[in-house]
């Protein structure tokens, strides 16, 4: 596909997903200080497909596909995402740790669709592997090492999503967040039940009768804008522009992520992290490197 310069409302488009993207961490961390953080993920997808499902005709792919990309980019993901933020992975630096998606998309690209990465992305991925690993070091002193594992497990999990994208060639976005969130609901509802009983249920319940301003703005960012605005927003865009083109932007993630959690939340980065992110942006840099590379991201 040939570059060229994104027009300026497309720029206003992919600007504005990452926006949402980064700063819905700080939403997310709040969601799951009112209510279990199962039951919210559950409440995030229920929330879109229950909503959108009379309106939007399931998409024409194979179930296999629509249930592993529901499975993997929002049930998995989430459930490992909020988990994580639950149990004390700062909500900025979850938003740094789960860009290492892009490592992972390269490397089972190599083995689902048999893409040879450039030499360059693969000195990317290496550079990012070590920024995690430091970052790590100096999370298991300061943070919660099982919210780190939870967040790069999650990471791998976005990245197995993406595969079925991929898969799922040219499929309509809004369709195919629709039923992968429907998918993702119906994974989570007995998830959250067996881990959190009724009691998160009850402060929903608490939440609705007696309205909490805070609540529903987490729950229709989380729903309506990461989900919905953000993954239709980046497809559209990625049927429109080379994913070299476009996939860069992903840095801007972390940075609107590690930004409003300071702002917000307090969040402060401690000297033994800064090597890790450098590193990390760096590699995320070289990633992008060769044009022709599909991403998929939050």
């Amino acid at each position: 596909m040939r570059h060229q310069r994104l027009p300026p409302s497309h720029l206003l488009l992919v600007l504005l997903v990452m926006g949402i993207w980064g700063t819905n961490f700080v939403f997310m961390r709040w969601a799951v200080d009112l209510v279990p953080p199962m039951t919210f993920a559950t409440l995030r997808f229920a929330t879109i497909s229950l909503t959108l499902l009379l309106f939007v005709a399931r998409p024409a792919v194979p179930i296999r596909l629509l249930l592993g990309y529901g499975l993997f980019s929002f049930f998995a993901q989430f459930a490992l995402l909020f988990g994580a933020i639950a149990v004390g992975m700062p909500a900025g630096l979850a938003s740094l740790v789960i860009q290492s998606q892009v490592f992972f998309t390269l490397l089972f690209a190599v083995f689902w669709t048999q893409e040879r990465p450039h030499p360059i992305q693969l000195l990317g991925v290496g550079v990012g592997i070590a920024g995690i690993v430091a970052v790590a070091v100096d999370v298991g002193q300061y943070s919660s090492m099982l919210g780190f594992v939870m967040t790069i497990a999650a990471a791998a999990s976005w990245a197995s999503g993406n595969m079925f994208i991929k898969a799922m060639g040219q499929t309509a976005a809004v369709p195919m967040v629709t039923w992968g969130s429907l998918v993702a609901a119906a994974a989570l509802l007995p998830l959250s039940l067996i881990l959190e009983g009724t009691a998160g249920w009850q402060q929903v319940w608490h939440h609705l009768i007696e309205p909490t301003p805070i609540f529903w703005l987490c729950l229709l960012i989380n729903a309506y804008g990461a989900s919905l605005i953000g993954y239709s927003g980046w497809s559209w865009l990625l049927r429109r522009h080379a994913a070299s083109q476009v996939a860069p932007f992903t840095l801007l993630v972390p940075v609107f992520g590690l930004g409003s959690a300071a702002l917000f939340l307090g969040e402060t980065i401690s000297p033994g992290k800064w090597l890790g992110i450098a590193l990390v942006f760096i590699g995320l840099g070289l990633t992008q490197a060769k044009p022709g590379r599909s991403d998929h991201t939050r």
